[in-house]
Parts: C-alpha cells; sequence; structure tokens
C-alpha cells in the first residue's frame, strides 16, 4: 500500500534538487549568474538528494518485507528504475544536438552506458578499461541507490530481517572508522577499507539506515527506533562540510521525522501540487539539469520573456509535462512490454 505523504515528500525533494540546479549550481553559465546562488532554498537544495536517500531507506525496508526472495527483490527495483531510465536516456541522447548548451557537453555513444545499468562510469574504467563520460551528472545517485538495493537485499534474504540494520549501520561507521584511520595512521589496510567503501557508496548509508529505522516506528511506533533514526540522520549530517550544510542536513531528516507524527503535515504533503511532483519525481530527475540548463540559456539568447528568474519555471513546467508523459504513458506501457515479451513474470 502507498503511503501518500511520503510520495509528497518526494515531491518536495525533486524540487530542492531542480531549485538547486536551476538557481545555484551553475551561475558562469546563466543569465542570473549568481544572483540567486547563496539563496538557502536554491543554495542547499542538493540536500534533497539525502531526503530521497532517507526515503529509499524507509521504503526498501517496505518493499523488502513485502518480497518472497531476493531475485524477486530485484526484479521490482529493476522494473521500478529501468523503464524511465531508457526512455529518459532516449530523450536526453536524442536531443543532445538541439541542447548543445549543456553543461555536461555533447554525450557519446558510451554514455548512456552507466546510466542503463545502473553501474558507475568509474566501475566501466576499472573493469573495461573505458573511460566514459556520463550523460548525466545527477545519475551518481541511482548508482549509490542500486549498491544500496543489492546490499540490502543480500542482507535481508540471506542473513535475516532483524540483521539488516545493525549491519548497515555497521557498514556506515566502518567506512567512517576507516576514513579517520586512514587519515591519522600509516596503515595500509585502512585506505584499502576506504577505497573498497568508496567504491560501494557506504558513505551514504547513514541516510538509507534513518530511513530503515524510521519505517520501523512507522510499523510499531516503538520511540527508540524514532529516536534510533534521528541519532543516525544527525551522526551522518555531522561529516558533512560547513555548519550550515550541517544544519541543513539535520533540518531535512527533523522534516521528514515530523511527517510521520503530525497529520497536518501530512494532510500539506498530500496536496495535489507536491503529490504530483512526487509522482513525476523519478523521471523529472533523469531528464532536468542539462535540458533546463539549456533551456534557460535559449531563452536568454532570444530575450523571450523579461525577467530572467522566471526561465526555469518555464522550463521546468515544459520539463513536468514531459515527465508526466514518460511516468503516465511511456512507463507502463514499456513494463507492459517487458513482462510480455523479455520475461516469464
Amino acid at each position: 500500500m502507498r503511503i501518500s505523504y511520503i510520495d509528497g515528500l518526494r515531491g518536495v525533494a525533486i524540487l530542492l534538487v531542480v531549485g538547486f540546479h536551476a538557481y545555484s549550481r551553475w551561475p558562469s553559465l546563466l543569465p542570473y549568474g549568481n544572483t540567486y546562488e547563496m539563496f538557502p532554498l536554491f543554495h542547499l537544495g542538493w540536500l534533497g538528494v539525502q531526503l530521497f536517500f532517507i526515503i529509499s531507506g524507509f521504503v526498501i525496508f517496505m518493499t523488502l518485507d513485502k518480497t518472497a526472495s531476493f531475485n524477486q527483490f530485484m526484479y521490482k527495483r529493476w522494473m521500478r528504475l529501468f523503464p524511465a531510465m531508457l526512455l529518459g536516456t532516449i530523450l536526453i541522447f536524442s536531443t543532445s544536438s538541439f541542447f548543445h548548451e549543456r553543461p555536461a557537453g555533447s554525450p557519446e555513444i558510451l554514455s548512456i552506458l552507466p546510466g542503463i545499468t545502473f553501474i558507475e562510469p568509474s566501475w566501466w574504467y576499472l573493469v573495461f578499461g573505458l573511460d566514459i563520460k556520463p550523460l548525466e551528472g545527477a545519475f551518481w545517485s541511482l548508482y549509490v541507490e542500486f549498491k544500496f538495493y543489492v546490499i540490502a537485499g543480500c542482507i535481508y534474504f540471506f542473513m535475516g530481517r532483524n540483521r539488516l540494520i545493525p549491519i548497515l549501520l555497521g557498514l556506515y561507521l566502518l567506512y567512517q572508522l576507516a576514513a579517520y584511520l586512514s587519515v591519522t595512521t600509516d596503515v595500509y589496510v585502512f585506505d584499502v577499507l576506504l577505497r573498497l567503501g568508496h567504491e560501494l557508496s557506504l558513505e551514504h548509508f547513514g541516510w538509507f539506515t534513518s530511513g530503515a529505522l524510521f519505517y520501523l516506528y512507522h510499523e510499531n511506533k516503538r520511540e527508540r527506533f524514532f529516536i534510533g533514526a534521528l541519532l543516525c540522520s544527525v551522526f551522518s549530517a555531522s561529516f558533512l562540510k560547513y555548519i550550515d550544510v550541517i544544519v541543513a542536513a539535520v533540518m531535512i531528516s527533523v522534516f521528514f521525522a515530523a511527517s510521520l507524527r503530525f497529520s497536518v503535515l501530512q494532510k500539506a504533503l498530500q496536496r495535489r501540487f507536491i503529490l504530483f511532483f512526487g509522482f513525476i519525481s523519478y523521471p523529472l530527475y533523469l531528464i532536468h539539469e542539462n535540458i533546463m540548463i539549456s533551456m534557460i540559456i535559449k531563452f536568454d539568447e532570444y530575450a523571450l520573456w523579461g525577467n530572467a528568474f522566471f526561465y526555469p519555471i518555464i522550463s521546468l513546467v515544459a520539463l513536468s509535462i514531459v515527465s508526466f508523459l514518460i511516468a503516465k504513458k511511456g512507463e507502463p506501457l514499456l513494463v507492459a512490454y517487458i513482462k510480455k515479451h523479455l520475461t516469464d513474470k
């Protein structure tokens, strides 16, 4: 059963990320420069990804509880991610020559591989020696998510449900310990552990663990899980740079926590506007950054509107329509095709 206000949280997360990319990420490329760069909601909007990670920890634990086997779980996750990724990849690649102002530059044919396989470019280089320029920088979090799915699925189905959170937390703490000892000692093994942990994206597992603890609280309302989730989030935030970033990350965690406890906030998160962006959050996340920046530059070149502040909003409207079509029409059609022709499911 879907939890509507969790979809609303996705809507908040994607709006934060889009705001960051539109007004703060690329000041040297945009007509308004750094005018809005330091506005808190824009400057710190990249923390919407951390909100996505907390949501993912919550939802993945819920999904694991409703799945019979590791293979079935990975199949569900692949079917959730791949159709939109394929459609988004086709759209991005096929329009890249028109949106030639892309910050990421013109993609090559190999650029499609990391996205559609959910294997990050560094692994392609490590295993095959292929130096691949990614299609979209924003895909980085999808590589992190996919590693989390594999690791969480293995723990849950091969080690047991009760070991999921302790092991996830242990992996995160092990990474942080290795990071500290690799700097403070000359012991080579800690450098190896740090490199391995980084390749597995363990530095982000504190957020996933927090979300999983919030799920346990949602299930049985035991305060120790709620407090543990908050402490895990605060601990994870403490490793971010700069005090304003740490405070903002803690506020995002508290915001998620509050959504579990206060019906007023739950109702606010279930407003149509927020739920709409929650519904399209995944395809919009995939396609928005480079196309949006290119559109803003084009708008300024032709001076179609007076105030450049509104260029990202106009771009967002257009990309939201495309994302809605992907989520509402494209994904279901592709899922149906895959189930009918490519799997036995």
